[in-house]
């Protein structure tokens, strides 16, 4: 009887755990169309890139990596996979943000992926 109070006071302990974690820092940020922002994609298909940031997980829930600022991570990583390529630019538009998880038995991972337009701000 002892044992069974024992693995539940545990099994309530685990479920009411929780973390926080802060997913990305940015300079500028949108979800709506920015007014007066000049700048040049001459051929959408070339400017395409992409970037993730991974942590793996054991145990069901146990984060193997920096859980932090993922979002900013994976946006650096898609603009220096562009700049890679030969495509210039610094600033991402058009962008899509992913989050995927899996897992198989006691391992897994999780990725936050950034893909977008990598453009350059026009001079005026």
């Amino acid at each position: 009887m002892k044992l069974a109070k024992g693995l539940m006071v545990i099994s309530v302990l685990l479920m009411i755990a929780g973390c926080s974690t802060r997913l990305g820092q940015f300079t500028a940020a949108s979800t709506m169309n920015v007014r007066n922002l000049d700048y040049s994609l001459e051929n959408q298909t070339t400017a395409r890139t992409s970037g993730d940031s991974c942590i793996h997980i054991v145990l069901f829930f146990i984060p193997i990596g920096d859980f932090n600022d993922r979002i900013q991570r994976a946006m650096d990583d898609a603009i220096q996979n562009g700049r890679k390529r030969g495509l210039d630019g610094d600033l991402l538009v058009n962008t899509r943000i992913d989050n995927t998880a899996w897992t198989a038995g006691i391992y897994g991972q999780n990725c936050i992926t950034v893909e977008g337009d990598l453009v350059t701000l026009n001079k005026r």
